[in-house]
Parts: C-alpha cells; structure tokens; sequence
C-alpha cells in the first residue's frame, strides 16, 4: 500500500491508521471537541431519537449522541474501514453503552432504508469521500422529514497548520504526496463556505447553517507533533511509516525548524479552523 492520494476514508487506508486512532482516541478527540459539541447540539439529538454517525472512526462523537438520546435512544455508528468499526465497539463496549450499534458502512451508499434516522451526523469524513454530493444525497435520502444532518470539514489549508507543517516538512526532504489536497477525497476539498452551503442545497436540504470553529492543538514538541499525528493522518502516516531510519531523522529535524513560529511556553500549539455545517430535511 502506498500514500497515493489525499484521501483517508477508504478501508486500507483507515485499517492502517485505526490502531493508532484508537491509541490517541481521548486525546483527537478532546484537541477538537467544540467541534463534537457542535455537531451533537445541531444534529437534533433528543431523547428517544435514532442519529446515525458516519465516517465514525473509533466513535467519539456518537458517544457524545448516545448520552443525549438516552436509554430510547438508538445511534448507528458506521465506517468503511473494518478496523475502525472494531475500535468503536470496543469503545462502546469499555462505556458499557447499550444503545449503540456499530456496523462497517459506506457512507456514499448507505445500507439503510428511505426515511429511517432522525439525524445524520460526520465529523471531519465528509471531504475525504471521493463523491461528497453522494454522502448529502444519501444522508437526505435516510432522514426523516425534519431530520438534521450535521457535518464537520476542515477549513482552508493556511489556516489549518497542524496538517500543513507536517506535509510541508515532508515535502522539505523530498517526499512528496500524490493527489491535489484540494480535489475529491483531499482534506481541504470542502474548506470553503460556499462548498458546503451548496453541497447541502443541491441535496435537498433546507435552512442551511454553516459555522466557523477554531482552535489549537497541543504538543509537547516537534517530536510528540510527529509521532502523534504522523501516525494518524491517513496516507501522510503510511508515508511516514516507510521512512528509513535516516530519513525519519530528517524529517524529525525540518520539523523542529517548522514549529518554531507555534511554540508557546514548553511546548507548540498548531492552530485549526473548521467548518460545521447543518441542513433540514
């Protein structure tokens, strides 16, 4: 398997990365967790509904829905990749949640039928589907009359550092990825404002929101930086793992550099911007 695209959601790319998503899961998930907070209070999440989560990865967010709709409650948390699924259940298991069901799904084509869900909800999986207008139209098409769909995308690449330093510094020493960042199934394929608004609109859904969120994530160093997201962020960390020992060290060393202007006390803070966006079936 090679770092051939931008694209993370696809099953050999995400069964690379699950372990160490599931390794660092509390600490992704708390780096952005305004994000999940949002998504959980615009995706309609009242007790007794049925919300389905896509692009789960090991869960966090439809853990977050699992306590708000309650005991009558029922979240589906799904994801392409088989090994994703399994650190989600094992994640529902260590909770002892009873109202969460995890199942491997595609989110372009969902196994699902018309009308079944009270809510839709993906955080940060939207933009890495090849076809993001099929993930709108499907989510539309498995909602409920008034449902909610509620997604997250990152925002614009110079204003999301925490990916940038690491691609650039690769790019630095010579390795460089396949595939536009900016085209389907690239990171910044949706980080416009009009993207998303339009991507709910020609799917149907009505009262389109589409919010700015920002923060920072935290790292005790350039290495931490490394060894943390170098191992999660999809084709960049199946890249990294086939470094030589000699080219790690270069990169580690272009790193140190690159951080310099986010270093804040003892360690680097490496400022985020998201885009959240909601639509009414």
């Amino acid at each position: 398997m090679t770092a051939d695209d931008f694209g993370f959601d696809t099953p050999a790319v995400g069964d690379a990365v699950a372990a160490a998503w599931e390794r660092h899961r509390a600490r992704v998930f708390e780096t952005s967790r305004p994000v999940s907070d949002w998504l959980v209070e615009h995706v309609g999440a009242e007790p007794g509904a049925t919300v389905l989560e896509l692009t789960a990865g090991p869960g966090e967010t439809g853990f977050l829905v699992a306590e708000r709709v309650g005991a009558d409650g029922h979240v589906l948390s799904t994801d392409l990749a088989p090994g994703m699924v399994a650190a989600a259940r094992r994640g529902v298991e260590a909770r002892g949640l009873t109202n969460v069901e995890c199942r491997v799904m595609d989110a372009q084509q969902l196994d699902l039928d018309d009308g079944s869900v009270d809510g839709v909800v993906s955080r940060f999986g939207v933009m890495l589907m090849p076809e993001p207008e099929r993930v709108a139209r499907e989510a539309r098409r498995v909602l409920r009359s008034g449902g909610r769909f509620a997604y997250a995308v990152w925002g614009p690449p110079d204003r999301n550092p925490w990916l940038g330093t690491l691609v650039g510094s690769l790019l630095q020493c010579g390795h460089a990825l396949g595939g536009d960042p900016f085209g389907p199934g690239g990171p910044f394929s949706l980080g416009r404002r009009d993207q998303n608004e339009a991507l709910l609109a020609d799917a149907g859904f009505a009262d389109v929101v589409v919010e700015e969120l920002e923060g920072v994530m935290r790292y005790d160093d350039a290495d931490d930086y490394l060894d943390v997201q170098g191992s999660l962020a999809g084709p960049v960390a199946v890249l990294i793992a086939a470094l030589s020992p000699d080219e790690l060290d270069a990169l580690r060393a272009a790193l140190v550099s690159a951080c310099e202007p986010y270093r804040a006390g003892a360690g680097i803070e490496l400022p985020w911007v998201a885009l959240a966006a909601t639509g009414v079936a």
